[in-house]
């Protein structure tokens, strides 16, 4: 059974707008490790090294390969089945901990109203959420992206009061400054995940209507969307409040009180909740399409590409995907983001190899969108963002590196073994035909 195609142009904006942002939440780190300057810059500069030239890769890939599993689908078809998987296996294991940030995030905002709670009672309420989104993708794309519409329009209405409000009172002098002691790694990994996730909406695209238009003219205004979304509120908070190096994850709405009082602090601490669902349902619904892209490749087993006979959603993704989720509930915020940006990092790298490498491979290949400028042009505009994974990669702890490596061999090893299950499968049926 084949998911229908039920996302129309304001969904994939939606769900795209939740893959990669969701509001300035989680934004407020950038200020704390580097001050408004830094911060602000790294925001003005994001867009045109990072957010657009994914975009655009995406947009291209997707419009000329409109399947579920997106990346995995172009790595594969660029560089064959070891690539394939290995794209496929990277991103499915940062899917992991990129789904928990949101559970996570949502439980940080939730101690705004409520006050600190146990490690307990955290675990509890962030599973809680969790099995309320996978029921929610369970039954489907559609109803994902039409409440992805709902949550965007609830997320920002709040930052435009708190952007009016506060305007006024923006001292233009804090703008310049920075911390005495600046985090570079937690800078640029902060900026660059809140940036990230391009590509993680394409695992949809076998469920879009008019893909070859509808996903590169939802990428462009999505990346506007988002720029606006980030830019207005920081450049006001750190105008008002001066305290930066308390700027950490869940801090907006402290700032939010200080503008309009107390109901502007809690509107925004609500709004992160919504956000938080949001984040997660859309990245679950997207994680939950690689190891069925995989499965329908034949990479895995084909019981990963298993799908509900009524909703017509892969039910095998979607349940492991929470479950893993689940697990990396007890780490920090910070922790898991690095960990994430690590693994991301290297697919996108893959990603942009396959842009060019189709160019030159398949270039009567029907492309809908393509990157303007021809070879040159793609080449250009995959270089920023490749440098970018680049620095983010050489600032990453050695524990990350560990675990990455560690995650990546994993992969290998079931690729092996995945491919010697299939070789002794066809040599047994051979024998079974000759007999």
């Amino acid at each position: 059974m084949i998911p229908p195609r039920v996302l129309n142009f304001r969904g994939v904006v939606a769900l795209t707008f939740f893959c990669v942002a969701g509001g300035a939440y989680g934004l407020e780190d950038t200020v704390g490790a580097a001050g408004p300057g830094l911060a602000l810059l790294g925001i003005l500069l994001v867009p045109w090294l990072w957010s657009l030239p994914t975009a655009l890769m995406a947009a291209e890939l997707a419009a000329a390969m409109p399947e579920d599993g997106g990346y995995v689908v172009w790595v594969k078809r660029a560089f064959g089945r070891w690539w394939g998987f290995q794209e496929g296996w990277w991103s499915w294991f940062y899917s992991f901990a990129d789904n928990a940030l949101y559970p996570i995030m949502f439980v940080d905002y939730l101690t705004y109203l409520r006050g600190d709670m146990s490690a307990v009672e955290r675990w509890i309420i962030g599973t809680t959420v969790i099995a309320v989104v996978a029921v929610l993708n369970l039954r489907g794309t559609q109803l994902v992206g039409r409440l992805a519409v709902m949550f965007t329009l609830l997320v920002l209405a709040p930052f435009l009061v708190f952007t009016i409000i506060g305007a006024p009172h923006v001292q233009l002098s804090a703008w310049s400054a920075r911390t005495e002691n600046i985090e570079w790694g937690l800078l640029v990994s902060v900026l660059l995940w809140n940036t990230c996730g391009w590509d993680n909406a394409a695992c949809c695209a076998g469920e879009v209507r008019q893909p070859g238009r509808v996903i590169p003219r939802a990428m462009v205004t999505t990346v506007v969307l988002v720029t606006l979304a980030y830019l207005l509120p920081v450049a006001v908070g750190v105008g008002v409040d001066h305290n930066w190096e308390a700027w950490k994850e869940g801090y907006f709405p402290h700032v939010a009180a200080q503008v309009g009082g107390p109901w502007l602090g809690t509107w925004l601490t609500v709004a992160g909740l919504i956000s938080a669902v949001g984040l997660l349902s859309s990245l679950l619904c997207t994680s939950a399409r690689i190891p069925y892209a995989l499965a329908m490749h034949d990479l895995l087993p084909a019981r990963f590409a298993a799908v509900h006979p009524r909703y017509g959603t892969p039910w095998v993704g979607i349940l492991i995907n929470s479950v893993g989720t689940a697990l990396l509930l007890p780490f920090s915020f910070q922790e898991v983001i690095e960990l994430n940006m690590f693994l991301y990092a290297l697919a996108l790298i893959l990603e942009f190899a396959a842009l060019v490498w189709l160019r030159l491979k398949e270039p009567e290949m029907p492309r809908p969108y393509r990157v303007p400028f021809g070879l040159p042009g793609v080449i250009a505009l995959s270089i920023p963002p490749v440098a970018l994974c680049v620095i983010s990669l050489s600032l990453a702890s050695w524990a990350t590196v560990f675990v990455s490596g560690a995650a990546i061999s994993l992969g290998m090893g079931i690729f092996w073994a995945r491919e010697f299950s299939l070789r002794k499968a066809r040599e047994r049926s051979k024998e079974s035909a000759t007999a």
